[in-house]
């Protein structure tokens, strides 16, 4: 008859980042000969982070307008692109580096969504003394840079890490130049007339691990890559800390290699064979085991 095992936190390998199970077998293992296993159901937590120090995409700098350059660094966390504009500007709080219009802020650099081309946009503001004084803008108290006399474009730097694929924009400066000079009196080298705009070159890839791949060690499939998959689940329309169901009515069995086994591990990976690193413990796995001469039953 059908076998069912569950898997659940229970079972979960320390320092697997929530994403290996090890069951043992009762009874000092089992012997399969032509026998056969399938993923029924998946119970778990959309709790992966799509920005990591492991990832290596938490961190990307500006300069502004007084050739200083800026460093902002993203904690290990979940953050669409508004939040992490929303962190940019934080920063840019912090050191001041912002204009005030009344009771609000002004700040010259922000990354947001360009729906209508299905991209991110970085947009840089160009300001002076004298487009200050026209918008009757003044620097926020405790800043120590001045207005320039020349126009001056803030720049977003993006760095040649995997920050690239997470906002879909090349490794660079945006915009392509440099600031010299002594304030008020700085350069911007190529000159600009006008704010500037950018297009992400790519998709955006804010969730970067829509589907996880199911790996069983008592398969061993040379014909899959990896040699040990037996299912993928794509956890989509569920938010961050979301509950995701996945259940199959249809199963699929994949051969288990002929032999005996004490215990077998069950792994989430990504299309790298990397684990993916779970936030949340809480996972309910359903397994099938049968032999070949049960199917059709």
């Amino acid at each position: 008859m059908p076998k069912t095992i569950i898997l659940n936190q229970n079972n979960i390998v320390q320092n697997s980042g929530n994403s290996t199970f090890l069951y043992e077998f009762p009874m000092g293992g089992v012997n399969f000969k032509d026998d056969l296993i399938a993923l029924q159901l998946v119970n778990i937590y959309n709790s992966v982070y799509n920005i990591t120090s492991v990832n290596n995409n938490n961190s990307f700098s500006y300069t502004w307008i007084d050739g200083s350059v800026v460093s902002v660094n993203l904690p290990d966390s979940n953050l669409s692109l508004a939040e992490l504009n929303a962190t940019l500007q934080n920063t840019m709080v912090q050191n001041k580096h912002y204009l005030v219009s009344g009771s609000s802020y002004i700040y010259l650099l922000e990354i947001v969504i360009n729906a209508s081309r299905y991209a991110n946009q970085i947009n840089s503001f160009q300001i002076s003394s004298a487009i200050a004084t026209a918008n009757s803008w003044t620097l926020p108290s405790g800043a120590t840079w001045v207005l320039p006399t020349n126009s001056i474009n803030p720049i977003f730097t993006v760095p040649s890490t995997n920050f690239q694929s997470l906002i879909g924009f090349k490794a660079g400066n945006y915009p392509n130049a440099t600031i010299t000079g002594v304030p008020p009196s700085q350069i911007q080298t190529p000159t600009y007339t006008s704010s500037q705009s950018f297009l992400s070159y790519t998709a955006p890839q804010i969730n970067p691990q829509p589907t996880y791949l199911c790996a069983c060690s008592l398969v061993n499939n040379r014909l899959s890559v990896p040699s040990q998959l037996i299912s993928s689940i794509t956890p989509q329309d569920v938010k961050f800390g979301g509950l995701f169901t996945y259940q199959i009515a249809d199963l699929v069995f994949c051969k288990i290699e002929d032999g005996n086994y004490t215990n077998f591990t069950f792994r989430f990976i990504d299309n790298l064979g990397n684990p993916i690193i779970f936030q949340d413990p809480n996972t309910l796995i359903l397994l099938i085991i049968k032999n070949k001469s049960e199917l059709g039953h």
